[in-house]
């Protein structure tokens, strides 16, 4: 298995920031981050409640994809003192011609810029080792502020679509040219 696919393995490193991969041992940190209103409003209700919840959350939301797709939500650390603030990632979907981009911190990291660095990382990860030359995102409409950081990050909206729940989602996309930071934005 190569290094950048043993578990827990680190993807990639940002400024302040890097993604690794989780590791079952973020069951409560995991379970911490998707039962937070903010995650319910914004991306959809978990249905983690205990701890063996998160960890069959890790399993098959996270590590399962690893392994079938080769990437997926990796957990965001901060370099200075390696503590878990959120989730960053490629996520695949049959409902969309290439991966999207997620992104979600814990409350308390918020409007630290923390998110942008994230996300950029993706991205540039997305180009450089998946070879992907666009990305998409999927967001709620009312979700103001994950639009505006798309925006900041060279996405554009491109089109509304139904999601599995029924509820209305808007779909943003970025082309990311090969070779260059085309798409991957500067802080």
């Amino acid at each position: 298995m190569p290094p950048e696919q043993a578990e827990g393995a680190r993807v990639a490193d940002g400024a302040t920031l890097y993604l690794r991969q989780a590791t079952l041992d973020d069951a409560e940190f995991v379970r911490t981050l998707v039962t937070q209103p903010s995650w319910v409003r914004s991306i959809a209700a978990s249905g983690v409640v205990s701890q063996e919840d998160a960890r069959q959350y890790i399993q098959t939301r996270l590590l399962d994809r690893y392994a079938t797709h080769g990437f997926g939500l990796w957990l965001v650390a901060r370099q200075a003192d390696c503590r878990l603030i959120g989730m960053a990632g490629l996520v695949h979907r049959d409902s969309l011609p290439g991966p999207d981009l997620g992104f979600a911190l814990l409350d308390e990291h918020v409007g630290r810029g923390y998110a942008f660095e994230a996300a950029s990382v993706v991205m540039r990860v997305a180009r450089l080792r998946y070879g992907l030359a666009e990305l998409y995102a999927v967001v709620k409409p009312d979700n103001r502020r994950s639009i505006q950081l798309l925006q900041r990050l060279g996405f554009a909206y491109r089109h509304d679509q139904l999601g599995t729940d029924g509820l209305r989602l808007q779909i943003h996309h970025c082309a990311l040219a090969p070779g260059t930071d085309a798409g991957v934005a500067s802080s």
